[in-house]
């Protein structure tokens, strides 16, 4: 998929049903008061300063990285359409309840407390 498609079949805040994802696109990804960055450190940071976990500086030197917090295990993944069957195999993986497609960044959410889901967003 490229950019354009991605862009014309995501969703923004409004056009999620998940309150999980709401809460983190509105208040982790997406908050007002850090802007919207996409990259993937800019997500790590934000993700890692949301729950409150020490920041990592490996990441230069990686493409994913795997955050344990209190809501489930995440992995981050840096630019996942590169790999497209990768991604799709993490998509399609039970261990994972929720993923995230922000195409520039993907995390995939592992927590047995949350329906199965799979989300575009802008």
């Amino acid at each position: 998929m490229n950019r354009l498609q991605h862009f014309l079949r995501a969703k923004t805040q409004f056009g999620l049903h998940s309150p999980f994802a709401y809460r983190l696109y509105t208040e982790v990804l997406f908050s007002r008061a850090g802007g919207r960055g996409r990259s993937f450190a800019d997500v790590v940071w934000r993700l890692e300063e949301y729950y409150g976990l020490p920041h990592t500086d490996a990441l230069p030197n990686t493409r994913q990285l795997t955050l344990d917090t209190r809501d489930g295990l995440f992995l981050v993944i840096d630019r996942p359409h590169r790999d497209e069957a990768l991604w799709q195999s993490l998509c399609d993986d039970d261990s994972y309840q929720v993923t995230l497609d922000l195409y520039d960044v993907g995390i995939a959410v592992n927590s047995p407390r949350l329906s199965r889901q799979h989300f575009l967003l802008r």
